[in-house]
């Protein structure tokens, strides 16, 4: 789950992959398909998504076996900022060739090649758009825009708020991720005031909209069962797990040092694996 932007507030920095990525995570989430692993870091979590009314809204679904009218797809496909093209290679393009679309949505990392029998939905695959070959077959699509550009004035949520309140919340080094949350939001309210005085005009939606803050970031958090890794600990643990490790030592390529680390732990009752 990556953050959207290269910069904060830089627009024409935005990453198309970065944001597909996002919108794909927030679709699954939405839609309940099943247990998910969110993995993400600091920059992005800080980062607001857009609410699921919205998210809702400006969602089109496709169904197999369905009735679709083409001309009305089109239609909402040209309202959502997509770009007609005669081949689609890229997130935020569809094409239609008689009873075949095409359709790039920012929902997943495939395009959806969608084929009509007359007016009801026959087939449903996503496809390589290099090799044009088909992928998966599938019962259901959902197409998305691109909501970072489309959306900038909705009402915005911490990602904390989109996620299910029974959610595990892993964080590895809790202090130090609120830390760098802070450190971003103070980047972005640099850039919004820096944009706020060239322009003499606020034609950006303020920091708090789009970004939380440190206290922010804690409050939401704190609503979770939190498990806490890595080497800085503050709060208090309900339970604590301990695992007795220690480092390997360097053998430097002496391969007789390492027959005798071997050797004195299987003495000491040691199993030995070895990887490679």
């Amino acid at each position: 789950f990556p953050m959207s932007y290269k910069r904060p507030y830089e627009f024409d920095e935005i990453d198309n992959a970065n944001i597909l990525m996002r919108t794909e995570v927030l679709n699954r989430i939405a839609s309940k398909t099943g247990a998910e692993i969110i993995v993400t870091y600091p920059e992005a979590l800080s980062e607001k998504v857009i609410n699921k009314r919205s998210l809702s809204t400006n969602t089109f679904s496709i169904a197999l076996h369905e009735k679709l009218d083409i001309a009305f797809l089109e239609e909402f496909m040209l309202s959502y900022d997509f770009e007609k093209t005669d081949f689609v290679y890229e997130p935020g393009q569809f094409a239609v060739r008689g009873g075949i679309i095409d359709v790039f949505s920012f929902a997943y990392d495939l395009p959806y090649r969608i084929e009509l029998f007359g007016s009801d939905v026959d087939s449903i695959r996503t496809f390589d758009p290099g090799s044009q070959l088909s992928v998966d077959s599938l019962d259901k699509v959902s197409i998305l825009p691109n909501l970072q550009t489309r959306l900038v004035q909705e009402e915005r949520q911490s990602l904390f708020e989109f996620i299910s309140k029974d959610t595990r919340i892993w964080l590895k080094d809790y202090e130090f991720t609120a830390d760098i949350v802070q450190k971003s939001f103070d980047k972005v309210e640099q850039s919004f005031n820096k944009i706020i005085a060239t322009s003499g005009a606020n034609v950006v939606s303020n920091p708090s909209k789009l970004f939380d803050d440190r206290e922010t970031f804690v409050r939401h958090a704190d609503n979770f069962t939190c498990v806490l890794f890595g080497s800085q600990f503050t709060k208090t643990a309900r339970q604590v797990f301990e695992f007795k490790s220690s480092p390997q030592q360097s053998f430097n390529k002496n391969f007789e040092l390492l027959a005798k680390d071997l050797y004195d732990h299987e003495l000491q009752g040691y199993s030995n694996f070895i990887t490679a």
